[in-house]
């Protein structure tokens, strides 16, 4: 075989591994995150019950919460240090411990207190939980205090401004409907994507290292890496934006600014995973190691981003490490671009920091060995 032969496009006919990476996994990985949110927010979140009062008020207030779609309060317990047990072991994601004298208190106008406990680990399930206890605690109070009112001679209209005279209301600025799938889908997916480019990348270089010798020149080098990784730069940018139309399709996703920026945002951020993932093989010239270290890299993108926790409030490690990696910029730009609608000026930090990666490809692919040895013992059959 000549080296002349050794393209993208042949290692792709060659290797099947490598192909399923580029070609149906990327879409089929998107897919099943879709399928797994697809309804959107969270479902029959399981709650436990301590009833200290068993009276018609407590199993009112019960039957409210159940009626939620987000809360299931199928799981009781006879007290409290079960309950914060069944918490522990992680059996409810929440415990709620309605006291005795509840129905009593409520009857006096004198307002019980409900305690509820909940994982603040789990962040986004937390989140919702209480969100949802706090809204039907809130409309179960109202109607009580209403019932009492009627019952104490006043009108309709008196007895609910009474009971409710402010009702709050709180809605997500770029996500009103609270929707989850948009919200973890379009994150999640570019972190799964990244990881298929580092571990393609990886892969391919490999594999022409194996094949023959890289050229001695720089000039001749980069030409030779170049015919290698254009192909495989097409394939995953394309499987990006097949990307961004399977969340328009599937989850309704509407860019809010224009998304011509995203595009070219997507071809840099993969031209900066590749830099990374030859920067990688180039320190570590084993093609198991190399994947190993790529998993470690990337494997808390998704964590480190800046979606579910803000990165101004991690620590300098964390937040080092996010900065490290392409995707926490990409996810910056996303949000900016599909979320905000923002201008220019907000979009030019995060495709400035991917840039900066593209300045790793020359000297990666400068330290990149000359060539590399079978190992029989990780070659896999076709």
């Amino acid at each position: 075989m000549t080296t002349t032969a050794l393209t993208g496009w042949s290692a792709l006919r060659r290797q099947p591994w490598l192909l399923a990476l580029t070609v149906w996994l990327p879409p089929l990985v998107t897919l099943l995150f879709i399928a797994v949110f697809v309804t959107g927010s969270p479902q029959s979140l399981p709650v436990g019950v301590v009833d200290l009062d068993h009276s018609a008020e407590a199993r009112a207030l019960q039957r409210e919460l159940n009626a939620s779609p987000a809360l299931n309060l199928q799981n009781h317990y006879p007290s409290a240090h079960e309950g914060s047990e069944a918490l522990k072991r992680g059996d409810v994601l929440a415990l709620l411990i309605i006291p005795a004298n509840f129905g009593r208190d409520l009857l006096r106008g004198t307002s019980p207190e409900v305690t509820a406990f909940y994982n603040s680990q789990y962040l986004l399930a937390g989140k919702f939980i209480s969100s949802a206890l706090t809204e039907i605690s809130f409309n179960f109070a109202a109607e009580s205090g209403v019932a009492m009112r009627l019952g104490q001679g006043q009108s309709l209209p008196q007895a609910m401004a009474g009971a409710a005279p402010l009702r709050p209301q709180i809605t997500s600025l770029y996500n009103p409907g609270m929707n989850y799938a948009l919200f973890l889908v379009t994150s999640i997916a570019p972190a799964a994507w990244q990881i298929l480019i580092v571990a393609s990348t990886v892969l391919l270089l490999a594999w022409r290292l194996e094949q023959a010798p890289l050229p001695a020149g720089f000039g001749p080098r980069s030409r030779a890496c170049y015919q290698l990784l254009a192909p495989l730069f097409l394939l995953l940018w394309l499987q990006g934006l097949l990307m961004l139309a399977l969340f328009h399709y599937w989850l309704g996703w509407q860019p809010a600014g224009n998304i011509l920026w995203l595009i070219a945002g997507m071809a840099v951020m993969v031209l900066a995973v590749q830099s990374m993932a030859t920067l990688i093989l180039a320190i570590l010239p084993n093609k198991v190691r190399a994947l190993s270290i790529c998993a470690a890299y990337l494997a808390p993108a998704f964590a480190f981003m800046g979606i579910t926790f803000p990165r101004g409030d991690m620590n300098a490690l964390a937040w080092a490490w996010g900065g490290l990696m392409p995707s926490t910029h990409y996810m910056q730009l996303q949000i900016a671009v599909a979320d905000h609608g923002a201008g220019l000026t907000v979009l030019l930090p995060p495709l400035l920091a991917l840039l900066l990666f593209l300045l790793v490809l020359p000297l990666a692919i400068h330290a990149l060995p000359e060539r590399m040895t079978i190992n029989p013992a990780e070659q896999v059959s076709p």
